[in-house]
């Protein structure tokens, strides 16, 4: 067995080759052939890896000498091993591919063996496909981890990678295999014909005559054609000739060469290896989505993406090819060019022009497709006078349509907005209880159209919508008759659809004087197209189509009787037919059955209406449709949903308050008088901020933190208020927004720093006051005014700020306080379908109805139903507050969040972004950095303000972790910033590394890189590495764009104009570009204002900075109440269980989610970074204590002996109703029996064993009960 064994390696391909042969040493065990299966067993302990291929021929060897055998398997024992980690895994990743073979031969197969890199403890495979990959990373990874550390002890984190590279090339050398097949079987085909050619015309030959085969060239093959530029409508290539020849949904690979049409809905462009880019354009027919790819230089990319838009018709001609990255037919297509817009349907009636009365928008919950902006330009297209929005119950769509109205009118399209909406009425004549009170859920309900005719009536109109959703919701925005007609001065009374009052009575036939009853409470009556109400025939109701319309005929006859006019309308949910789609996967998605009821719902010209109603006759058919809807549409006044202005709440003598309290703390600053540049930047910001009205804002901040900071907890600001020195001095924040400079708290005496060196005051060294030998202290940030209020002081303005977690409730009471409890509105939110839940509800819809769709057709499906609403909620800290002389109905309804009918929270009825440039919107948020620095003020006495910002030796926890004082010698981590807010992520920490940061400033302008957008990746990294900028020359926030574009001696305001272009993301105009060239702005710096996307300003960033300061601060100096702190925040993803257990077992927890990859849920992720701490704090040679009665809190981890003591609620089952019960019955009296403990703190079963699990009952009797034996 030897010999064939020793025959059979192939010995210089295990480890390096340098190693002699004598070295690889295998004993063999004895073999075992099993009866029944035929295979023989045959133990080998060795030293090394065997190549699999020998292992195979070894096989191969032995049942060739043993024909009775079926098959060979060797039990490896590996032992000594002299092969390093690298050339093992090298060795035995074809034996992980063959043990896993089977159920995962369809990926594994996908595995490049040969290729692998490994990075310390991180071992990277490559594969081939994007999809092999992520099944391979999702089910291989874990077994390859697994194996390895199994046989070899080698512990690894396993991840697949694509390699794209190899992946296009084996592709391209595919296809050009496949076109060398194709080629040569031409060539074939033509050698025949001529052949044969030549046999028929020999004779002709011999004669002397001359034959010629044309577009023949030498050496076959095909010679890339030279790129076009683009001309007219030909975008690529040299024109399509001929007509489409293939519908999308028919195109196949056997087909070859297609021409195709459709309409854009996405491109994209991806830079390849080469230089050139990868175009996808996705087209469509509204019934299937077609992915079309084209290799093509970046110049005609451009072209491509400058010439079409979305929603722009395209014609390509392509070959259609099986694509395996996408695992679908796509067209590689040659030749583009842009087809003219198809015609949209037109209004083209000569006679007059409709108003749809009956519409609703993506407001109505989970039913209505139109956007309110859209609608409003539709109906302005086809010069409609009018168009009323009536969702269902609400109004949230009229803030939009307003501003959509307004543009047209600027675009001399004069579109009147009717606000009206589609309620839930119920007659409550027999429904009043005793008390007075509506029993509001007695009945069900019809539905009813209210319109607003003035003023008076939105008003009234926003009293109803509140009513229904705080008094009378019950599954839906109820509203009493007997509430409407109270309060129906200024509203317009529709009948509504088919589930209206009055269509149902005629419907089930009652009594003409029952009927004439109902219909006498409307001012007008409805009329729509017969397929809305196609499902009566569906359901056997109405026996056929002229029996809806026998319905309509019945409506117009009982209006004529009543006097009343009958209007036409859609009762449209989405804007043309081919969009019912998207409505019916949102009703599916439901849980609807009848999903495709919907047909018909969409927006109509009034040539439409005029046809659909002509069975009324030619004169009726115009006054229902025309004259009626007009009439209507005259009865309304100009209405402004929310009041033109601003509205802002009073504060008696506020006015004088702020330059009061202002003046006060500048003088006990820097001395009185103040120094010039202080009193005029002072003076400048205070005028601006009372003549334009802000006042009060500024005083009610400065009331609420003066609050919070009496009650012993600090406050942080957020946003840009910092940038206020009025802000500063009014106590609303502590970030001094002057240049650098020095001041001596005991004379006064100022000196400004240099700003050619420093950012930050904090930076800057020490130094003794040169008047009377004070040590001065060093401030001011450099942070313009401009950047919260614009140069002219008319920006509006947004204060921000953070309260600790447990003291916002306090802090918005409190603002009940100062405005009146009646003027104070939570700022509601309005929640719609993301694109998640929206690829769910298509992907159901088509598998329920077993239809085939692919994934760009399921893509584009899935955009179209999006942005529908779902739900409402509530800002986390947003506040409105309504002037005392006003009423919130002037401006929106209120209800309940999520219509929460136990909530005793009222919000706004509008998203509160439509109504924050009228109404006065504070934000006080919630965070853990305030809660924290009260804790650790608290646990250690430093009052954090005093808390040296420039402590060097905590600065040099940003750039390491010497500070730290590590005791374990092995320790793994680099960073010293683990659990420092802002500073703790693994994205932040590489950012650390690529910077290296030695000030404070640096600090500010990390904190503005990693809070924005495209500022560092693709960006501000790119420069810094490559040497073009430094980390203070690059764009870090907002106010570095401003103040770097003034000194290059641009216009102020062109200046901010260009800052706050680029922080909102809006594309710089052409003759900015213009200005900032002319002013020698460098290209790298524009190209970098392009990319970003969001900045941070830099107030919000230093006063990120300072806070996160200081924690720091405590985390070098007082570790135990520092880790304590951090745990608290964490409790919920503080795994006690293998914390306890030491820093060992955290790093194999660790191990086992990093081995998890992307497969990571996300508990596990957040349960990673309390372990990285946690090991952290063991490393510095600190430990944990665990929960007991009498010493634990409830919920805090706090520290006893120098050690970090658990909370009850950190035990495993143990929830803070739990744990509160726990700490509190204890501090009453000690619990003598655990069943005591139980009864009185209600402990469950779950939360009883955790606690004796951990041990917190360690000694503790279970009854008091006497054993007698």
């Amino acid at each position: 067995m030897r010999e064939i064994i020793d025959g059979a390696l192939c010995w210089e391909q295990i480890g390096d080759g340098n190693r002699d042969k004598s070295e690889y040493r295998y004993t063999l065990g004895k073999g075992v052939i099993h009866r029944e299966t035929g295979v023989l067993t045959l133990p080998v302990t060795l030293n090394f890896v065997m190549p699999f291929l020998d292992c195979e021929k070894i096989k191969a060897v032995i049942i060739n000498k043993l024909n009775m055998l079926k098959d060979v398997e060797f039990d490896f024992t590996y032992e000594d091993m002299i092969l390093s980690t690298e050339e093992i895994i090298g060795l035995y990743i074809p034996h992980m591919i063959h043990i896993l073979n089977g159920s995962f031969v369809a990926i594994t197969k996908a595995i490049d063996e040969k290729n692998f890199e490994l990075d310390g403890d991180r071992l990277t495979i490559y594969s081939l496909g994007n999809v092999a990959t992520q099944q391979l990373n999702l089910r291989a990874a874990p077994e390859f981890r697994r194996m390895l550390r199994d046989t070899f002890g080698i512990n690894v984190k396993v991840e697949f990678k694509n390699n794209e590279a190899l992946y296009h090339e084996k592709e391209r050398r595919f296809q050009e295999s496949e076109a060398g097949d194709i080629e040569q079987s031409m060539r074939k085909h033509a050698e025949d014909l001529r052949q044969k050619a030549e046999g028929r015309t020999k004779s002709g030959a011999q004669a002397g005559g001359k034959s010629q085969v044309r577009g023949n060239r030498q050496g076959g093959g095909s010679r890339r054609e030279k790129e076009l530029p683009a001309e007219g409508n030909r975008i690529m290539g040299r024109g399509i000739n001929g007509e489409k020849n293939t519908e999308l949904r028919d195109i196949d690979p056997k087909q070859g060469t297609v021409i195709v049409e459709g309409i854009l809905f996405k491109k994209d462009s991806r830079v390849i290896k080469t230089g050139n880019c990868l175009v996808t354009l996705l087209i469509t027919d509204n019934r299937t989505t077609v992915c079309c790819k084209a290799f093509v230089t970046e110049n005609k990319w451009h072209e491509i993406d400058t010439m079409l838009s979305k929603g722009d018709g395209v014609k390509v001609r392509g070959q259609v090819q099986f694509d395996t990255y996408e695992n679908l037919n796509v067209i590689m297509f040659k030749e583009l060019e842009k087809l003219e817009r198809t015609q949209e349907r037109q209004d083209t009636c000569e006679i007059g022009k409709r108003v749809e009365l009956h519409l609703h928008t993506k407001m109505s919950a989970m039913d209505g497709l139109n956007e309110p902006d859209a609608v409003v330009k539709q109906a302005a297209a086809w010069g409609q006078p009018a168009v009323a929005i009536t969702d269902h119950g609400v109004v949230q769509s009229f803030p939009d349509a307003a501003k959509e109205a307004k543009k047209q009118k600027e675009k001399g399209h004069d579109i009147k907005i009717i606000y009206g909406l589609e309620g839930y009425v119920f007659d409550d004549a027999d429904c009043i209880r005793e008390d007075g009170s509506i029993d509001y859920k007695k009945k069900p309900t019809n539905h009813i159209i209210l319109l607003a005719k003035n003023q008076a009536g939105l008003k009234n109109i926003y009293k109803l919508v509140s009513y229904s959703h705080l008094d009378y919701f019950y599954r839906k925005p109820r509203l009493p008759k007997s509430v409407i007609q109270a309060h129906r001065d200024g509203i317009i009374i529709g009948s509504a659809c088919e589930a209206g009052e009055v269509f149902r009575s005629v419907l089930n036939g009652l009594p003409q004087e029952e009927t004439e009853r109902i219909a006498d409470f409307y001012d007008y009556l409805e009329i729509q197209p017969i397929i809305n109400n196609q499902f009566l025939i569906d359901q056997g109701r109405i026996a056929d189509k002229e029996g809806l319309r026998d319905l309509n005929r019945k409506i117009v006859e009982l209006a004529d009787r009543l006097g009343k006019p009958v209007v036409a309308t859609t009762d449209a949910h989405y804007d043309k037919p081919e969009s019912a789609i998207y409505r019916n996967i949102l009703m599916a998605g439901q849980g609807y059955k009848d999903a495709e009821n919907g047909q018909g719902l969409y927006m109509r010209t009034t040539d439409e209406m005029l046809e659909e109603f002509s069975y009324l006759g030619e004169e009726r058919a115009r006054q229902v449709v025309i004259d009626n809807t007009n009439k209507i549409a005259d009865m309304v006044e100009e209405i402004f949903p929310v009041p033109k202005g601003k509205f802002p709440p009073k504060i008696p003598g506020a006015e004088e308050t702020l330059r009061r309290t202002c003046m006060e703390r500048a003088h006990s600053i820097y001395g009185d008088p103040l120094p010039d540049r202080i009193a005029e930047r002072l003076e400048k910001e205070l005028s601006s901020i009372i003549n334009h009205g802000y006042a009060v804002m500024y005083v009610s901040a400065q009331m609420l933190v003066q609050k919070s900071l009496e009650d012993g907890y600090l406050v942080g600001s957020r946003g840009s208020v910092g940038s206020s020195l009025a802000a500063t001095m009014a106590g609303i924040t502590e970030v001094n927004p002057l240049e650098p400079h020095y001041i001596c708290p005991n004379c006064k005496h100022l000196e400004w720093g240099d700003m050619n060196l420093y950012d930050c005051g904090i930076d800057m060294p020490p130094k003794n006051c040169p008047e009377c030998g004070t040590p001065m202290n060093q401030d001011g940030f450099t942070i313009p005014f401009a950047t919260f209020l614009g140069f002219d002081g008319d920006k509006e303005p947004d204060i921000d700020l953070n309260f600790a977690g447990e003291y916002q409730p306090v802090a918005h009471k409190y603002v009940g306080t100062i405005f009146g409890e009646k003027n104070v509105y939570k700022a509601g939110t309005v929640g719609t379908v993301a694109e998640k839940t929206a690829y769910g509800y298509v992907m159901k819809y088509f598998e329920e109805r077993q239809l085939p769709i692919n994934k760009f057709e399921a893509d584009r499906l899935t955009e179209c139903c999006t942005g529908v609403k779902r739900t409402t909620g509530q800002h986390p800290g947003g506040i409105i507050i309504v002037p005392d002389d006003h009423e919130i109905y002037e401006f929106c309804p209120v209800q309940h969040p999520a219509n929460d009918v136990n909530s005793d929270i009222v919000t706004t009825h509008f998203d509160y972004h439509k109504i924050d440039e009228n109404l006065l919107k504070l934000d006080i948020l919630g965070h853990d950095i305030p809660s924290m620095i009260r804790q650790l003020q608290d646990m250690t006495g430093v009052d954090p303000l005093k808390v040296s910002l420039t402590d060097r030796k905590v600065l040099s926890i940003f750039n390491g972790t010497e500070a730290l004082d590590i005791k374990d010698p092995d320790y793994k981590f680099t960073h010293g910033t683990y659990a420092i807010p802002e500073f703790g992520t693994s994205f932040v920490r590489q950012m650390l590394d690529d910077t290296k940061p030695d000030k404070f400033a640096d600090l500010v302008r990390i904190s503005g890189f990693s809070h924005g957008t495209d500022v560092w990746l693709n960006n501000a990294q790119d420069y810094i590495k490559s040497g073009v900028a430094t980390m203070r020359e690059v764009i870090s926030t907002r106010d570095d764009i401003m103040n770097y574009l003034i000194l290059k001696g641009i216009e102020n305001k062109t200046a901010f104009k260009i800052m706050e272009d680029v922080r909102k993301n809006r594309p710089l105009k052409e003759e900015q570009l213009a200005v900032m060239k002319e002013h020698g702005v460098p290209d790298w710096y524009i190209d970098s204002c392009i990319k970003i996307q969001y900045m941070f300003p830099r107030a919000h960033a230093v006063a990120y900075v300072m806070m996160s300061f200081r924690m720091a601060w405590y985390k070098v100096y007082y570790p135990a109440e520092f880790y304590a702190t951090y745990f608290t925040t964490k409790a919920a993803n503080f795994d006690e269980e293998t914390i306890l257990r030491g820093p060992q077992a955290v790093l194999e927890r660790m191990d086992l989610i990093d081995a998890k990859g992307n497969n990571a849920t996300p508990k596990e992720k957040d349960d990673y970074i309390v372990l990285e701490v946690a090991y952290e704090m063991y490393a510095r040679g600190y430990k944990f204590a665990p929960a007991r009665l009498g010493k634990s809190h409830a919920l805090k981890f706090w520290t006893d002996e120098g050690k970090v003591l658990l909370p009850f609620v950190a035990i495993e089952g143990v929830g803070e109703t739990a744990a509160l019960a726990l700490a509190e019955e204890y501090s009453k009296k000690p619990f003598d029996t655990i069943e005591e403990a139980v009864i009185r703190a209600k402990l469950n079963k779950t939360a009883l064993e955790g606690l004796r699990s951990h041990g917190v009952f360690e000694g503790m009797p279970e009854t008091d009960q006497l054993c007698m034996f």
